[in-house]
C-alpha cells in the first residue's frame, strides 16, 4: 500500500523563516515520509536551507518522520559527492532531477547519456536517481513524447521516474495511462489538485500531433503564448501569466483529479512507496493551512497508509 509524503516545497516559505520548527510542525501533523527539497546545491549540499544532517536528522527522529527522497537541483554542478553523503546520513535513499529542459533531439539524446552517469553515481553509493516531469515531458520529437523517449534512452538500473500526475494531465495525458506505461520505472507520485475554478488552460501542450511537436527550447509552461506580448517576454505580460498560472492549483480533494483512481492505478501498476503532496501554490493563508487541508483531502481516499517505513 502506497503512503503519503509531503515534499517540503510546499512549505518553502516556512522553511526559510524556520527549517527546523516547520520540519517538527508537518510531522506533529501528521506527515512522516518527508521529501527535501534543495534548489540551492551548488552552494549547499543539504536541504538547501544551511542546516547539517544531524541537526535535521534530529528533528525528523523528534516526531518519528524520515527522509524518504530529496530534489536537488542542480545535482550535475553539486559536489555529487557531498550531496549523496549528506542524504545517507539523513537515511535517504533516493535523489530526483526537479526538472530538464531540452532543445532539440540530439540535445536530449545527450542528456540521457548525462542521467545514465548521474544514476550510475547514485546507484554505486546505494542511492536511486529518478526524474521529476513536468508538462512539457510530454511534447513530442518525431511524434513520440519526450518523457517515453527519456524512458526508452536510459538505464532502468540507472534511471527511475517520480511521475506528477497533475504535469502529466496536464501535458494531455491520462495519469493511469503513464502508469501503466512506465510500470516499475515509477518508483515515486507526485500528487496535486486542479483548482475548478481556474483561468489556466488544462492542457498546456496542445491537442494534434502538430501542435504537440517539439519547435525551439521547452521548458514549464512559463513558455506558453499568453505569457508573450508583441512576440517577447516582458515582465508585466510575465506575472499576469504567472497569476493566471498559479490559479491551476488547489489543495487534494478540493480540484477536478480523479485522485482516488491514481492512488488505485499506483498501487497496481507502479513500484511506488510514496504519493507525496506537492503544493506548488496555495490561495490560502499560509501554507501551513495548505498542507493540513490536503491531509484531510487525502484521508477521504482508501489505499493509502500515513505510517513512517
Amino acid at each position: 500500500m502506497i503512503k503519503v509524503g509531503l515534499i517540503l516545497y510546499s512549505v518553502r516559505g516556512e522553511m526559510e523563516h524556520d527549517p527546523i520548527g516547520t520540519v517538527e510542525r508537518v510531522a506533529q501533523m501528521g506527515y512522516k515520509n518527508i521529501e527535501v527539497c534543495n534548489h540551492n546545491a551548488i552552494q549547499d549540499p543539504g536541504c538547501g536551507f544551511g542546516v547539517d544532517a544531524p541537526t535535521l536528522k534530529a528533528a525528523f527522529d523528534k516526531f518519528g518522520s524520515k527522509v524518504v527522497s530529496a530534489h536537488v537541483f542542480p545535482f550535475e554542478k553539486s559536489d555529487m559527492q557531498a550531496v549523496i553523503a549528506y542524504n545517507q546520513a539523513l537515511g535517504n535513499h533516493n535523489i530526483v532531477n526537479p526538472m530538464g529542459k531540452f532543445s532539440t533531439y540530439d540535445d536530449l539524446m545527450r542528456q540521457c547519456e548525462d542521467f545514465n552517469r548521474w544514476g550510475k553515481i547514485c546507484r554505486e553509493a546505494g542511492m536511486t536517481y529518478l526524474y521529476h516531469n513536468h508538462d512539457h515531458e510530454y511534447k513530442t520529437f518525431g511524434g513520440k513524447a519526450i518523457l517515453d523517449l527519456i524512458a526508452e534512452n536510459t538505464d532502468p538500473d540507472y534511471l527511475s521516474f517520480e511521475l506528477d500526475t497533475f504535469w502529466t494531465m496536464r501535458g494531455g495525458v491520462d495519469p493511469v495511462e503513464q502508469m501503466k506505461k512506465m510500470g516499475s520505472r515509477i518508483k515515486l507520485i507526485h500528487q496535486k489538485d486542479f483548482a475548478w475554478d481556474s483561468m489556466a488552460p488544462l492542457n498546456t501542450i496542445g491537442i494534434t500531433p502538430e501542435e504537440r511537436e517539439m519547435k525551439g527550447e521547452v521548458g514549464m509552461d512559463g513558455n506558453s503564448d499568453y505569457a508573450k506580448k508583441g512576440g517577447k517576454f516582458s515582465a508585466e505580460a510575465e506575472n499576469e501569466a504567472r497569476r493566471i498560472r498559479n490559479t491551476a492549483f488547489t489543495e487534494i480533494g478540493s480540484g477536478i483529479m480523479h485522485i482516488q483512481e491514481i492512488i488505485d492505478a499506483a498501487n497496481q501498476y507502479t513500484a511506488a512507496k510514496y504519493i507525496i503532496l506537492e503544493q506548488d501554490y496555495t490561495r490560502m493563508e499560509s501554507q501551513f493551512s495548505s498542507v493540513e487541508k490536503s491531509m484531510a483531502g487525502f484521508k477521504k481516499f482508501t489505499g493509502i497508509s500515513w505510517d513512517a517505513e
